[in-house]
């Protein structure tokens, strides 16, 4: 343990004089510093929610840097100066050698992120604190970004079956009308891009419940609709929350872009499960379409293209005992333009669960954890390689893990059997051969106030567990060429 203890203070005190780690460090004061009291916003939501965004991400890029950076010095200027052979001439395994370079660096670091993090987390409450802000929006702050708040996500149909079923049926209706119907793979392909693109823009629109029709004389009237509405189901909410539920949405206006966007009208709808048990006989069942189960909330004018809260009507009452609650919406548009809800935006029923420090604590535990695996990745090929080579390994590492995170995003688009090759590829190589250490990263979460899951970090490691028990094969292989490296053969030149 002596030994141990020893090679941890040396290596904290090589890393410390390394000249890029004094420039990694000064970046870092900068960020911590200069970032949370530059950044600015439109308002003062958005001055928090970027000061947290931009902050967090740039001490995480720079302390990954530092890692890769340090650990690859660290292990290989101990053989490229010849201080290794001082230290194994002594009774110490160079495993434990190894361990005790790793502790280093990684205890370097941590340090590091704990200070700034803190650092951070100072800097922003003090600027919310003696800012010139309204309260309206200090209470809006509070509830919706200064918080670790859980997210339930509505009920989706499944997209991939109803493109199939879409694209069989234009093949028939082809083939019925005589037409050529090109059957190759690329041309199906495409057709089906096609099809699951609008079956989720079918999902995600609200038709307007004030609509024109045609009178028997050709004249036009308007008409309003009750039926006219889009119902979510979300399932596995506690029936028993002590905190109140909110809903978070945002509105498109015509199309999904931030251009163009202008103030709407909606009205939101919450079901009562508990007049369902008291219908009397002859009522329609709850999923028809009566809305005499539902509490309607006032409508109101918003601005589409932005995120909206609302407060629902209370927990009792609104979850049923089966964990469900159902809402609607109704399209009060003035112009009489469809609305459209993406997937990716919700809507969103959110329920506190932990404060600010207790969410922001485990978007710091996950950044701890993804520079465990810059450290280890460092040190492993900084073992057994020259620090240049090292260092340019564990750069392109890095580098493919960004290009494979973006080759496999659902949002590429795929052209081409070579796209479509590429793609698969990088899947395979995501899923098998690199850590995603991109997917680490929960600043997003934090600076919107939602609950970072410890389900997360799980999902993260059993999704990629091959890819997991690949790296530890590879850090275990670093160390047993670090161990059997003839250091005797390095010759200063």
């Amino acid at each position: 343990m002596k030994a141990l203890t020893a090679i941890v203070k040396l290596t904290l005190r090589n890393a410390i004089r390394s000249h890029v780690f004094q420039l990694l460090l000064g970046f870092l004061i900068l960020c911590v510093a200069l970032i949370p009291t530059t950044v600015g916003g439109s308002t003062a939501m958005d001055f928090i929610r970027v000061s947290l965004l931009y902050s967090l991400s740039g001490i995480g890029t720079i302390l990954s840097l530092s890692a890769l950076w340090v650990g690859c010095q660290v292990m290989s200027s101990d053989i490229d100066s010849y201080q290794l052979h001082m230290v194994v001439s002594k009774p110490v395994s160079r495993v434990t050698i190894w361990f005790g370079k790793f502790l280093g660096v990684l205890l370097l670091h941590l340090v590091l992120l704990t200070i700034a993090a803190a650092a951070i987390f100072g800097v922003v409450l003090w600027r919310f604190n003696h800012g010139d802000f309204p309260q309206s929006e200090r209470d809006r702050i509070r509830r919706e970004v200064l918080v670790g708040r859980r997210v339930f996500l509505p009920e989706r149909p499944d997209y991939e079956k109803q493109a199939l079923e879409a694209l069989e049926k234009k093949i028939l209706e082809r083939q019925k009308g005589g037409r050529n119907v090109d059957l190759s793979e690329r041309a199906q392909e495409r057709e089906y891009k096609d099809c699951l693109k609008e079956a989720v823009a079918k999902d995600s629109e609200v038709e307007p419940a004030l609509y024109e029709v045609k009178l028997d004389d050709g004249r036009t009237a308007l008409k309003f609709s009750e039926s006219r509405y889009r119902s979510w189901v979300y399932k596995n909410v506690p029936d028993k929350v002590e905190k109140l539920l909110y809903l978070r949405y945002r509105p498109y206006v015509g199309k999904v872009k931030s251009e163009n966007q202008r103030n709407t009208a909606v009205r939101w709808f919450v079901q009562i499960p508990a007049r369902m048990e008291k219908k009397t006989p002859g009522e329609p069942e709850p999923g028809g379409e009566a809305p005499r189960y539902f509490q309607s909330l006032p409508p109101m004018e918003v601005m589409s293209g932005e995120f909206h809260e609302i407060k629902l009507l209370g927990n009792r009452g609104i979850v049923s005992p089966d964990g469900e609650v159902r809402i609607r919406v109704q399209n009060l548009d003035p112009k009489m333009a469809t609305q459209v809800y993406t997937p990716a935006d919700g809507p969103k029923l959110l329920v506190e669960v932990t404060g600010f420090l207790g969410n922001y604590a485990r978007a710091i535990l996950a950044m701890a954890l993804q520079l465990t695996m810059m450290a280890l990745l460092s040190c492993a090929l900084g073992g057994f390689l020259t620090l240049p080579t090292a260092v340019f390994v564990s750069m392109s590492y890095l580098v493919f893990n960004f290009m494979t995170s973006y080759l496999t995003d659902s949002e590429f688009y795929v052209k081409t059997g070579m796209d479509k090759a590429s793609q698969g590829i990088s899947l395979f190589i995501r899923q098998c051969l690199i850590m995603p250490l991109d997917r680490f990263d929960f600043t997003e979460l934090v600076a919107s106030g939602e609950l970072i899951e410890w389900s997360f970090i799980f999902d993260i490691a059993w999704s990629h567990k091959i890819a997991f028990v690949l790296f530890a094969l590879f850090v275990w292989l670093g160390i047993v060429l670090y161990r059997r490296r003839e250091i005797g053969l390095v010759i200063r030149k």
